[in-house]
C-alpha cells in the first residue's frame, strides 16, 4: 500500500480537467497577459500614449492667453477624446495586425491546438490580454495624467465624474478595434487585409463621416469620441448619442462570434 508521503513524491502535479469551451483558457490567458506586463511591451505602449496625448493637450493647455475660459477646457477635453479614440484605433491594429495572422503563419497556432485547449479560448485570450493591455496603457495612464494635468494648468476644475462616464465610452471604441483586429486575422490568412481593413476604417471614419449620411454614421463606432466629448462638456449633439453605443457593442459582440466561428473552420 502506497503510503500517502509516496504518493505526493510521485505524483507532485494535481491535473485540472477543464471541458468545453472554456478549455486552456486561463492558461492561454497567463500567457497573453505576460506578453504584455512581464517585457518591455507595457511601458513602451504607455510612454508612447502619453507623449502622443497629454503632449498635444499639454500643448494646447499652455495656450491659455489665445483663448477664453470656455474654449480652453472645450479643445483640450475635445483633443484628448477625440484624438484618443481616433489614434489609439490605429495603434489597436497596427500593434494587434499579427497576433492571429503570425501564429497561423509560424505554426504554433496549430501546436497550441494540440493541446487540451478549446478554440474559443485561443481567440478569447487573445481579445482579453489586448484590450487590458491597451485600456490601461493607452487610455487609463493617459486619463489620469490628463487630469493632473487639467489640475495644474486649467483655469477651472473639470466635471471628473462626467469625464470618467467619457472616457469610458471611448473605451468601447478601443474595445471595439481590438474585436476588429482579432476577427480579422481570424478571417484573413495575411497581414494585408488585416491592416488595411482595420486601419482603413478608422481612417474613413476620420475624414469622411461628414460627407456621408448620418444613419449610416449612426452605425459605425466613428462618433463614439464626439459622444465621449459631449458627455465630458454637458454638450448634448444633434444625434441621439445612445445609438452608436448600442450599434458599436452590438458589432463588438457579434465580432467576437464571427472571429470565434471562423477560428473553429481553420484546419490545424
Amino acid at each position: 500500500m502506497t503510503s500517502p508521503t509516496a504518493a505526493t513524491v510521485e505524483s507532485p502535479l494535481i491535473p485540472v480537467h477543464t471541458t468545453g469551451w472554456r478549455g486552456g483558457l486561463a492558461n492561454l490567458v497567463r500567457k497573453e497577459l505576460g506578453q504584455w506586463w512581464g517585457t518591455r511591451m507595457w511601458w513602451t505602449q504607455t510612454l508612447i500614449w502619453v507623449l502622443l496625448l497629454n503632449g498635444v493637450t499639454t500643448v494646447i493647455m499652455l495656450q491659455g492667453a489665445e483663448m477664453t475660459t470656455g474654449e480652453l477646457v472645450t479643445e483640450a477635453v475635445q483633443t484628448f477624446l477625440q484624438v484618443g479614440a481616433f489614434a489609439i484605433g490605429i495603434g489597436v491594429v497596427l500593434t494587434i495586425q499579427g497576433a492571429v495572422v503570425g501564429e497561423k503563419e509560424l505554426g504554433t497556432a496549430a501546436w497550441v491546438m494540440s493541446k487540451p485547449v478549446s478554440r474559443a479560448s485561443f481567440v478569447l485570450a487573445k481579445l482579453i490580454a489586448y484590450s487590458v493591455g491597451f485600456l490601461a496603457t493607452a487610455l487609463l495612464i493617459p486619463s489620469i495624467v490628463f487630469v493632473v494635468q487639467a489640475q495644474l494648468l486649467l483655469p477651472v476644475p473639470l466635471d471628473y465624474g462626467l469625464f470618467a462616464l467619457a472616457v469610458g465610452i471611448v473605451a468601447l471604441s478601443v474595445l471595439f478595434y481590438v474585436v476588429l483586429a482579432i476577427a480579422l486575422g481570424c478571417l484573413f490568412k495575411g497581414r494585408g487585409p488585416v491592416a488595411g481593413l482595420g486601419i482603413g476604417l478608422v481612417l474613413v471614419g476620420q475624414f469622411f463621416k461628414g460627407m456621408l449620411p448620418m444613419p449610416l454614421v449612426m452605425a459605425t463606432p466613428w462618433l463614439l469620441g464626439d459622444v465621449a466629448t459631449s458627455f465630458a462638456l454637458s454638450s448634448p449633439p444633434d444625434f441621439n448619442r445612445m445609438v452608436p453605443i448600442s450599434v458599436t457593442a452590438t458589432a463588438a459582440v457579434a465580432l467576437v462570434c464571427l472571429a470565434i466561428w471562423r477560428f473553429h473552420r481553420e484546419e490545424f
